[in-house]
């Protein structure tokens, strides 16, 4: 069946290291628009930090952010909203101070600390965007958050939180892992795969007509869920299992290899 609905994740995937989405990546959405093919993003970026990369690539359609916690257009129309709920939340910050983790958190597309540290400074230039620091007013922060990151040390720390949280949390919210130090924390019902598939729904186009590509565990379920999928060389070998094809790496425009290869079925 024909691609219809193209979804990208951002970091690793579309953007390079610098953060920049290339020419060649750019010149093959062009492609893809021509043919009648709609683009979207998939992110676990707040919707500021996603909003200026669909701005580059000329879309003014739904994108996916938040992992899939908010779906909102490039011109500001919501499509869905998913939040965590608000005692789950106070439960959570509970939670991260109990066991010493560092934690951000969201409200109307607004960064909020509780600290302010060389890991605030990371993930602020990471996505260019300031964040807010309140201390302790961040525990009133419990209606409308979309997520709760917490940033590790190291890959391994990571793994083993996003583990100790979903066996914690096991039914009422879930963690995965966007970046080696990012543990991410949704609702539920809340990912990848469900903000596309709500989409794809919202644009009439069934799964089987929607590909996407990524790098990361948090792409995974999004990978499993869309008709058809490519993974980046750069992505470990667990996540590569659980795509159809894998393509080069966000260095050397794997986006538009995949987007060349196989929606469009023609040479780079």
């Amino acid at each position: 069946m024909a691609i219809k609905l193209f979804a990208t994740d951002l970091d690793g995937t579309l953007l390079n290291e610098k953060k920049q989405i290339t020419e060649g990546n750019k010149q093959a959405f062009k492609e893809l628009v021509k043919a009648g093919v709609v683009p979207t993003i998939s992110t676990g970026r707040m919707y500021d930090a996603s909003r200026r990369y669909a701005q580059q690539l000329e879309m003014d359609v739904p994108i996916i952010t938040y992992n899939g916690a908010l779906i909102k257009s490039v011109s500001g129309k919501v499509y869905y909203e998913g939040f965590l709920e608000p005692e789950l939340v106070s439960e959570i910050y509970e939670y991260c101070h109990k066991h010493g983790y560092y934690f951000q958190s969201y409200q109307n597309d607004k960064l909020y600390f509780e600290v302010y540290n060389e890991k605030s400074i990371g993930y602020e230039q990471s996505i260019g965007v300031k964040g807010i620091c309140i201390g302790k007013e961040i525990e009133k922060l419990t209606t409308g958050i979309p997520k709760i990151l917490i940033v590790t040390n190291s890959n391994e720390e990571s793994d083993a939180v996003a583990k100790s949280f979903n066996e914690d949390f096991a039914g009422r919210a879930h963690a995965a892992k966007s970046q080696p130090t990012y543990v991410e924390i949704m609702a539920p019902n809340v990912n990848k795969a469900s903000g596309l598939k709500r989409l794809a729904e919202k644009l009439g186009f069934s799964m089987d007509e929607v590909m996407a590509i990524g790098d990361a565990n948090n792409d995974v379920p999004m990978l499993k869920e869309a008709g058809f999928s490519a993974v980046m060389g750069s992505a470990k070998d667990d996540v590569k299992a659980c795509g159809d094809v894998v393509v080069g790496d966000c260095e050397h425009d794997g986006v538009a290899e995949a987007i060349y290869k196989y929606v469009l079925k023609t040479d780079i």
